[in-house]
Formats: C-alpha cells, sequence, structure tokens
C-alpha cells in the first residue's frame, strides 16, 4: 500500500503533461503578411488575409500547420492552359507515332531493297524530265515565233507604218505562254527536288527498319 502515493503523483503528472499539450495545441497563434508585406500575428485572421499563405504556431512557437496562398484566377487559368497544353502535345505525339508506325508498314510492305526505292525513284525523276523536255521544246518554238513577231513589227515600225493591234496582241501572248511554260518548267524541278529529298528519308528510314529487323530477336 505504500506505492499508491507514488503511484497517484504520477499519475497526476502525466495528466498534467497531458493537459498542458492539449492547451498548447490549441491555443496556436496564426501569423500572416499584410498588404505592405509586414508579417503580423494574431489568434484570428483578418478575411482580407484568410487565402493568403499563413502559419500557425503552438503557445510555444512550434509551427502546427501551414497553409500555402490560395492561387489567383489567373493562375488557375494558367494552370488550365498548362495541362491543356500538355494533353495536346501528349495526342500529337501519340498521332505522329500512328502515322510513324503507319508509314513504316507500306514503306516494308511496298519496298523489298533498297535497289527497288531507288527504281522508284528514278521512275518518277525520269517522268518529269520527259515533261520538261517537251516543255522546253516548245518554249523554244514560242520564242522562235516571239522573234518572226517583233522582227515584223519593227520592219512596220522602219517604214513608218501602224503595227496592227492584232499582232501586238499576238506578241503579247506569245510573251505570256512562254512566262507561263518556264513557271511550269520550275515547278516541275521543284517536284524532281522533293522527289529526291523524300526518297532520300525513304532510304534512311529502310535502313534503320531493317537493322531494327536484323537485331530483333525471333
Amino acid at each position: 500500500m505504500s506505492q499508491i502515493p507514488g503511484i497517484r503523483r504520477l499519475h497526476a503528472y502525466v495528466l498534467a503533461a497531458l493537459a498542458l499539450h492539449s492547451i498548447e495545441t490549441l491555443a496556436t497563434i496564426k501569423c500572416w503578411t499584410n498588404r505592405d508585406g509586414v508579417r503580423e500575428c494574431g489568434d484570428v485572421v483578418p478575411p482580407e488575409y484568410a487565402q493568403g499563405a499563413l502559419e500557425e504556431k503552438s503557445a510555444s512557437g512550434v509551427v502546427v500547420r501551414k497553409q500555402a496562398p490560395s492561387k489567383t484566377p489567373a493562375e488557375i487559368a494558367a494552370e488550365r492552359e498548362r495541362r491543356e497544353a500538355e494533353a495536346q502535345a501528349e495526342a500529337a505525339a501519340r498521332e505522329a507515332a500512328r502515322k510513324q508506325a503507319a508509314a513504316d508498314r507500306v514503306l516494308l510492305q511496298t519496298f523489298s531493297s533498297e535497289d527497288d526505292l531507288e527504281l522508284a525513284r528514278d521512275g518518277q525523276l525520269t517522268n518529269l524530265e520527259a515533261t520538261i523536255k517537251v516543255t522546253e521544246s516548245h518554249v523554244k518554238k514560242l520564242d522562235k515565233s516571239l522573234d518572226q513577231m517583233i522582227g515584223q513589227a519593227a520592219d512596220l515600225e522602219k517604214r513608218g507604218r501602224k503595227v496592227p493591234g492584232r499582232l501586238a496582241a499576238n506578241i503579247a501572248d506569245v510573251r505570256e505562254q512562254i512566262v507561263e511554260q518556264h513557271r511550269f518548267i520550275a515547278e516541275k524541278r521543284a517536284e524532281q527536288d522533293k522527289i529526291r529529298s523524300k526518297f532520300a528519308a525513304d532510304i534512311a528510314r529502310f535502313r534503320e527498319l531493317r537493322a531494327q529487323q536484323a537485331t530483333r530477336p525471333d
């Protein structure tokens, strides 16, 4: 029975410590920063600062809770735009990967070797070159016709005669045709350049795919 007073004192100490802890926990001090950038503390946060960055401290000065400032409408909108942009970028990347995979399948199914690719390229270039040659031949005829009409007009002017309106119109028409034919030739040359670039990329990709197939385990 002599141990009971000691136990009672220990129990009282524990209760006192728990009570003190509860008081410290409940009696917190809240700190915020006002519009002037000055740090303020108190029992109650003014309404205008309730959504800002806050700290709650116990009576002993220990930080028991932190509150991050609420996002502004502009920050919320910017975050939404960022998420949408990321989603769009991911969707675009998936679509690009899908298209590349489809193009790879067509490439491997259409051509069995680099020689096949080169033959296809050369065939397309040759067809365009033939069209260009025919057009160049036509331009030479137009040039010759234009020279003749210009000579007729010059001869009439030397003799003091007026150049007929029909002859002047024909000269203008042939000049326009020559310009148009040269434009057509330039377009075909550009097509040839595109074909060369496309097949160069296709051949390089074909090599990559073949190399991947060669290293892929059966």
